[in-house]
């Protein structure tokens, strides 16, 4: 085969880390160190053996897109599927070619019974309509936000202004300064409640009885195994790990919360997402807001601006309450999930598929924080 007609998408290979920490400096997306790509690619308990993604090469051999591909076991009605999540899909500007043929690779893949991504920005979200992929429906363009720190949130806004007007490259110098260390297990002591921080999932025989309870539903859910989240709070490159929290204290678990402090980049103030906030009964929404009353009091005492869900459902609105309507609501041209089901077994309809960020690569693909 000529140069000119080779095929230049490939699965991702160690020796890819560096070009692919390339294109997310280039971005601003997280880097990551090998300690960090080996956790990510080769770690994930969901991973089933596919790749962890593709990267595309021009003649010379020199990486220049890359897509992620982060698979989960999803459960519905008690059965196994693979669901995939396509993630850091970025290439080089002149690229656009090489770009649509990753994402291309990612939807083939005949193993998987749910593809799917869920963040867009306008390019992205333009090339997914243009392949016909289904935008999830409702709430799908919708973000919510809780304001905790004012002036942290203002000077945030400035700093963002200010990179702005220096062309978005000055302010790339500026050091990114370490934080102090979360005191969490304090915080939680103090503020009371009835929630639960789980350390160590591996060990927790509640948190294994509620991930077999939700398997068995008619909801599709990503897997929330002892294991599964075990790795989830293991990121090398993370040194404040993700808080887990169930609610309540004790007795079998009726709702559960993932947290994680992140800082997008240099020019953004530090951040407190909410990764997964999910309860066995739909409609239990003592647990849901049981569960986001505890990460506004860990995003208000850890200094963070605010406390961020970027996937809310239409069901998951409704729990929230009064929560939901004190919160900023941003809304975007373009929906947060697209998806490809494949599956016969399931119709992915906003009823069966209600998705999280956990469903994506949000929380392993968040910048960290530094600390001190």
């Amino acid at each position: 085969m000529s140069a000119a007609n080779r095929i230049d998408v490939r699965p991702i290979v160690p020796g890819d880390f560096a070009a692919i920490d390339r294109l997310m400096e280039r971005v601003w997306f997280a880097r990551r160190s090998a300690a960090g790509f080996d956790w990510l690619c080769h770690r994930n308990p969901g991973q089933s053996g596919l790749p962890a993604g593709w990267v595309a090469e021009d003649r010379d051999g020199i990486v220049r897109a890359f897509l992620g591909n982060f698979v989960q076991r999803g459960w519905y009605q008690g059965e196994a599927n693979l669901i995939a999540s396509g993630y850091n899909f970025v290439s080089d500007a002149d690229q656009g070619g090489r770009a649509v043929n990753v994402l291309r690779a990612c939807l083939k893949q005949d193993s998987i019974a749910l593809v799917h991504t869920l963040t867009a920005n306008p390019f992205s979200g333009r090339l997914h309509t243009a392949m016909r992929l289904t935008p999830y429906p409702e709430t799908g363009t919708l973000k919510l936000d809780w304001m905790t720190q004012p002036v942290v949130a203002a000077i945030g806004a400035i700093s963002w202004r200010a990179h702005g007007l220096a062309g978005e490259k000055f302010i790339r110098r500026i050091p990114d300064l370490p934080r102090r260390v979360p005191d969490v297990n304090a915080w939680l002591a103090e503020a009371g409640g009835d929630v639960l921080r789980i350390a160590h999932p591996e060990t927790d025989a509640r948190l294994a009885s509620f991930d077999l309870e939700l398997r068995a539903g008619a909801r599709l859910f990503a897997e929330r195994s002892p294991a599964a989240l075990q790795w989830r709070l293991s990121d090398p490159d993370d040194p404040v790990p993700p808080v887990l929290v169930a609610y309540p204290a004790t007795g079998a678990i009726r709702g559960l919360a993932l947290f994680q402090f992140n800082k997008p980049s240099e020019a953004e103030p530090p951040y407190l997402d909410v990764m997964d906030l999910v309860s066995l009964d739909p409609e239990d929404s003592t647990a849901v807001q049981a569960l986001i009353k505890a990460g506004l009091m860990l995003a208000r005492r850890s200094g963070a601006a605010r406390l961020r869900l970027s996937m809310v459902s239409p069901g998951l609105l409704r729990l929230l309450g009064p929560y939901a309507d004190q919160a900023r609501k941003t809304v975007s041209t373009f929906s947060h999930a697209f998806y490809k089901p494949k599956a016969t077994t399931f119709t992915c309809t906003g009823e069966t598929w209600q998705p999280l960020p956990y469903d994506g690569d949000n929380g392993p693909c968040l910048r960290a924080w530094r600390v001190r």
